[in-house]
This record gives C-alpha cells, structure tokens and sequence, in this order.
C-alpha cells in the first residue's frame, strides 16, 4: 500500500493505493489470516502458475453490495480476478472490478487473506503457494455496462448488480467464494 516514508506496506490509513507483497498483510493484527491446504492428484491443475486471486467486496451508499451473478448456475461471486507474478494486487483489484462491471473502486480495506498451499496426493510439502486476497471497497464512478445488466445481455452467463441480500432464486456458492461474500453480509 503506498504510504508516508514513515510507513510501510503492514499499516493501513485510508485507501489502498498499492499492494506489491502480500507477505505485509501476513503480520498484521487488523488482518485475519487463514492457511489452507489443497490436495491435487497431480502437477497439472490451475492456481498454481499465478501469484494469487483478489476479490473485492464493493458496497455502495446505500449498503447494496455490487455481485456477479449467474441465474443458470443459481449463484452470486463478488468480482474478482487472477494476479500474475509482479503485478500490483490493488492496481488488480481495480481493474478486474472496472472490467468485469463498469464500476470505478477505491479500495478502503482488507478484509481476509487466504494463505493456499498446493500438495501432491501422499505428500505434506508444498510444490507451490499463493494468497486470495478479499478487499472491501467503494465505488467511485462509472455504472454498470450494459453487457452486464442481463445474463441475455453478455456472453458468459453473469450480471452484475447492486443488491441488499442475495437475489431470488440465488445462492452462496460453497467453499471460499461463498465465504468471501460472508464478509460483507
């Protein structure tokens, strides 16, 4: 996070302009940190050639959090996105979510980092490691895109929307993005 000289990334006041090393986040106390380990049968799955994912829990004046949501499959995400090696988490962050649904962001916070350690079937050691990192955060301009405002309307099956509580017909997927979205209802 760009801060005074006086401060470094492990201090948080006011927005998040920059996050280059997740590792910061790991000491800090106003940061909840979980370490998880996912058993792979071989070296061929997804997750591994990437630094990370962020998700972003975006909520607007009215409380309303902004989700993606997929009627078919019959849930809802918060944007997110896939870092690479050497890109900045939070200049991530704001680019997924503008991407993905036309809204601007700031980043206010941090809200939870998922430490995930990838093992082979048998083994305890890690071949590879990365972090999710879940921000909160507050739009600043823009609108939803009109390819997002239908499932009809796009090619992928997702609408974006501002919402008070999960849509009809929609559920909180299981496993760490339905825990995500947990942080912000």
């Amino acid at each position: 996070m760009t801060r005074p000289a006086d401060q470094d990334e492990t201090s948080h006041d006011g927005p998040i302009d920059s996050l280059t090393d997740p590792a910061t986040l790991h000491e800090r106390a106003d940061v909840p940190v979980t370490s998880h380990t996912v058993e792979h049968e071989g070296l061929d799955h997804c997750s591994t050639d990437i630094a990370g994912r962020i998700a972003v829990g975006v909520t607007d004046a009215d409380d309303q959090l902004l989700l993606l949501c997929n009627d078919e499959l019959g849930i809802a995400l918060l944007p997110h996105g896939t870092v690479d090696g050497g890109e900045d988490w939070a200049a991530v962050a704001r680019r997924e979510i503008e991407g993905q649904t036309g809204i601007e962001i700031v980043l206010d916070d941090v809200k939870h980092v998922r430490e995930i350690d990838h093992v082979l079937e048998g083994e305890s050691d890690p071949h590879a490691s990365n972090d999710g990192i879940v921000f909160g955060g507050s739009p600043t301009g823009g609108e939803i895109q009109e390819c997002k405002r239908s499932a009809e309307a796009g090619s992928d099956g997702w609408r974006a929307g501002w919402f008070d509580g999960l849509p009809a017909g929609i559920e909180q997927p299981k496993g760490g993005p339905g825990k995500d979205l947990e942080l912000f209802r």
